[in-house]
């Protein structure tokens, strides 16, 4: 296979008890991704609520991730916001901090109809930002878009300077394929759905942004090392306890789970801001056993989660 393979975590934000941003456990958090040898947090993102922060907490964040983060440490900030202007201010921050990029949604209540639309609104964002990468984040089943990201890809590429690839949290494999032949060998493709990264990888999947990375880059590592191996069997039992923990979580809300699991097999980031609501740990135990993920970690018996 050609060049490595880019891990990088879809982080969650911390709160504390009372719900306000504990900004020192990010910290925590970075040394965590380190020991595990990823690359890198895409913060501010759906797993980091980051529509349900304001734009002062979303500056904080940044601004801890960036300072704490050691040499060679991505920091992608995502910026999207329902308006274009208040996404493109928060990417004229990531830039003052000092972040590797920014990235953004379309905006999501008032949407474009078409990628020309799209890119009038993603032009806005990343001219916040001139001077860094800039990268669209494709999620239809949360910013109600569904355009093909292939078609904002071609048309932001005439139209953005800067603008530096896709992260792209789908299951349209066919339009995943067509967007990794418009972004050729000078942009970047990451690819969300950690559930998915087996087959995306087998069209040239070399980077991948996940919710689950928060605490399982050994197990993503193990799986990209049996690909480029040709051990499709071991990648396939790798992929596995992603795979389920993705869909025991996903009637729940996913984030909230996973954020939920944490002390159990990561960095504990405390509770989930309203819409969500937190499970009970009863609960979190029965998901954490029925996956597999903790013994694939860790190779032993179950962790018990806090009460």
């Amino acid at each position: 296979m050609s060049g490595p393979f880019s891990v990088i975590a879809a982080a969650f934000t911390p709160f504390g008890a009372d719900g306000v941003v504990d900004t020192p456990v990010i910290q925590r958090q970075i040394e965590r991704l380190v020991d595990e040898k990823v690359d890198g947090a895409f913060i501010c993102g759906t797993t980091g609520e980051g529509s349900s922060l304001t734009g002062e907490e979303r500056q904080n964040v940044a601004a801890a991730w960036v300072a704490g983060a050691p040499s060679g440490f991505r920091v992608i900030v995502h910026v999207g916001h329902a308006a274009p202007m208040e996404a493109r201010a928060l990417a004229a921050h990531a830039a003052s901090i000092g972040a590797d990029s920014v990235a953004a949604v379309v905006p999501y209540f008032v949407k474009p109809r078409n990628a020309a639309e799209a890119v009038d609104a993603l032009a806005i964002i990343a001219a916040g930002a001139p001077r860094l990468p800039f990268f669209y984040y494709h999620i239809p089943m949360l910013t109600g878009t569904a355009i093909p990201a292939a078609s904002i890809v071609r048309e932001a590429r005439a139209r953005i300077p800067n603008f530096a690839g896709v992260k792209f949290t789908d299951v349209d494999l066919n339009d995943l394929g067509n967007v990794i032949d418009e972004c050729g060998d000078t942009l970047e493709v990451f690819y969300g759905r950690d559930d998915f990264l087996l087959p995306a990888m087998s069209l040239g999947v070399r980077q991948a942004v996940g919710m689950t990375y928060n605490y399982t880059g050994p197990i993503v590592r193990a799986l990209v090392a049996a690909f480029d191996r040709g051990d499709l069997a071991t990648a396939r039992a790798a992929q596995a306890p992603i795979r389920r923990l993705i869909a025991a979580s996903a009637p729940h809300g996913i984030i909230n789970v996973l954020k939920g699991l944490a002390p159990a097999v990561g960095v504990s980031c405390g509770p989930t801001r309203a819409p969500l609501t937190d499970l009970p740990p009863e609960q979190l135990q029965d998901i954490l056993a029925a996956t597999g993920i903790e013994a694939a970690l860790r190779g032993a018996g179950p962790v018990r989660l806090a009460a």
